[in-house]
This record gives structure tokens, sequence and C-alpha cells, in this order.
């Protein structure tokens, strides 16, 4: 395998809060420059206009990454503001001259492959997270979703799939060959002593009285559904009433689930404590880990989740099956079904046997099958191919 150590490689993402997607590009960033390449992350704000740069920034400070603000990079879309976004991409890249121009993010991967095509970087590489022609949108809008998707990698020179169905359903036409499958992978990381964990939560509002507590981490959007895993504690707590719902993450759905919390009367046992700094150092509070995401690609949180040793309860969405295997290594349910994701969640406290059993499998399947080493290793063959 070719050494990627003096080549240089630009990253570019859309925005810069921290997600799977920043997590990804942070592994590997910090893994490349370990390996001598010259790394530098070019990213947006927060999402919206004029917004700051958010955690991955300050993370990739912190262990000596190059950073470039691209100040007209934001979640939303109009014409006029991508035109600016293109042109200061456009700019940046021809400044940069990288040897590898690796994207990540639908808008990051659209605009970042016509400027490097346009200026013939050797080696311009695409991750798809999930392709967003999968989510639930009205028809002409999958359609023309789906056509930037198939430009993103006409342009791009190689795309790397984080998991099966994402390979048979990308949007290509005669090169197929530009895609190769590299799963996600984590690296066991230091989680807090349980008590401490729990109290730190507690001294954040939760309830000091549950015995049982249900994890999740999800920003609070639409795709994360986080209304359905509600609704389903809510059935969970008639049979359990000393068990609380965690929930780590922020997003534009809050009021919504303000309001669905205090219709469905568990104020007192469901706890959106929004942005969590090092969340997942907290998993070790937990007893169940939920997910109950529309679409995913291959997340970061469940690896996660087996690395704190969870037992884990899924939506059967984007790479998910590929991860967890359904009933030896956690449960995987449809979307959208919150009285079949209560069945399960109740499963599981009725028998904590099965529910540590399915955790420890699941445990070592992360720790044999989804390592970072395997994935920065793939990725680099990716490159150098």
């Amino acid at each position: 395998m070719e050494s990627v150590a003096g080549k240089k490689v630009l990253f570019l993402i859309t925005k810069s809060n921290w997600g799977g997607a920043q997590t990804y590009v942070y592994m590997l960033a910090t893994q490349l420059a370990a390996q001598g390449a010259d790394v530098t992350v070019a990213l947006g704000g927060t999402g919206l206009p004029g917004a700051p740069t958010g955690l991955l920034a300050e993370r990739l400070a912190a262990a000596g990454i190059r950073t470039i603000m691209l100040s007209t990079f934001t979640r939303d879309i109009s014409l006029m503001r991508e035109m600016r976004a293109f042109t200061e991409l456009y700019r940046m890249v021809r400044e940069e001259r990288p040897d590898v121009l690796h994207l990540n993010s639908s808008k990051a991967g659209g605009l970042g492959a016509l400027v490097g095509s346009l200026l013939r970087v050797p080696n311009i590489v695409f991750t798809a997270h999930g392709w967003p022609h999968r989510e639930p949108r009205p028809l002409l809008a999958r359609i023309l979703i789906w056509l930037v998707s198939w430009a993103t990698i006409m342009f791009s020179t190689k795309v790397i799939v984080l998991f099966k169905l994402d390979y048979s359903e990308a949007p290509v036409f005669f090169s197929r060959k530009k895609l190769s499958i590299v799963h996600n992978g984590i690296v066991q990381f230091e989680l807090r002593p349980r008590e401490e964990a729990r109290q730190e939560l507690i001294h954040r509002g939760a309830s000091a009285s549950a015995r049982t507590w249900i994890m999740m981490q999800a920003e609070l959007t639409k795709n994360k559904a986080v209304d359905i895993g509600i609704e389903a504690f809510a059935r969970v707590v008639q049979k359990y009433p000393d068990t609380a719902l965690i929930v780590m993450g922020e997003g534009e759905e809050r009021t919504k689930l303000e309001s669905k919390i205090a219709a469905l009367n568990l104020s007192a046992n469901v706890f959106l404590f929004g942005f969590v700094a090092d969340s997942r150092t907290y998993l070790s509070a937990g007893d169940i880990f939920l997910m109950t995401s529309l679409k995913e690609g291959m997340p970061m949180a469940l690896l996660e989740a087996g690395i704190a040793g969870l037992p884990v309860i899924s939506t059967k969405v984007g790479g998910i099956p590929e991860m967890i295997r359904d009933q030896k290594d956690g449960l995987l349910i449809d979307s959208n079904d919150s009285a079949t994701l209560a069945d399960a969640l109740i499963s599981l406290l009725d028998d904590s046997q099965r529910a540590q059993a399915l955790a420890t499998s699941f445990h070592d399947r992360v720790l044999n099958e989804f390592s970072e080493e395997k994935m920065v290793t793939e990725t680099v063959q990716v490159y150098t191919s």
C-alpha cells in the first residue's frame, strides 16, 4: 500500500458542528496527519449565514490541524448563495492545490467535485454519508437531488460509500467502478465512571429518582424522529415509571418535542439536554441506547454505544443492519413504529440477561469489525489506488 506521507490532503465539509460526518473528518484528518500527510480542513459554520464555526473547528485546532473557514457555506440552499460559495471555494482550492480533495456532505460534494474537476485536482474523493434522495421528500425534489448526486459522482474520481445499500442504490450510470465500500470505524474511548456520569447529568436536571436510564444521542431534527421515541417511551413509563429518557443533542425540532413531552405528561421522565460536549463519555450512565432515525448512514453514535457496552434498539435504516445483526447484537425495528419500539424497550427492561448478552455481542463486533485503524487503512487505499 502506498503512503500518504508528503501528500497534501484537503478535506471539505459544509458544517462544523459536531455530528457523524464531522467525527469522520476529524478521525481521518488527525490520523492522516500522524502518517505524515499535509492536512487542511475547509469548513463552514454551524449552518446559518454568519454563524461561527463549531466544535469540529475547535477540536481540529487543538489537534494542530489547519482549518479554513468558508463564510458562504450554509445549510440552506439559494441560487445567489451557491454562486458565492462556488466562487469562494474555487479561489480556495486554486490556492491550496491539493493532491487529494476529500468531500463530505451533499453541498460540499456537489460544489467541491465541480470545482476540483475544473481545477484538475488529481484525486477528488467524495464520501456519501447516506444518499439524500432516499429521504422522505416530494418526488420532484428527490429526482433533482438524485441528479445532483449523480453529477457529484461524475465529477469525482473516487466515491466512498459506507455500506452495501448505498453501494447498490448509488445514482450511477456506467460509473459504479468509482465506488468503494469503507465502513465507519471507531477507537476505544474513556467513559466517565457510571455514578459520576449520572451525578453530572442529574446536576444538569435529570431525575435523581430514576433507576433506569435510556440514552439517545441525536440532533433534534425530523430525520432523527425523536418524537417517535418519546411516544414509545410514554408506554414504557406506564409499566416502569422509574425510567428516564435522556436525549443529548440540539436542533430545530426542540419546541415541538417540548410540547409533546408536556402533552404526554412526561416532564419528570424525559430530558432534552441540548448539545453536551463529549456526550459519548456519558453513555456509561445509561442502561439502554435508543436510535429512532428515519434516515442514517453508518452512525457513529451506534458505534459509540457499542464501545460503551449498552444494549441497542435501533431502526433498521441505512447501513444499520450491516452494523447490528437483529436479535444477536441488538434489536432492529421499522422506523415510525412507536408501538413496536415500546414493545422492544419493555422486552429488554423485562429481561436484563438478554439485554446484557446483546450488549456484549455488539461490543465485541464493534471492536473486531469497525475499528478506526481499518477505516483509515481502507481510505488510504482509495486515495492511492
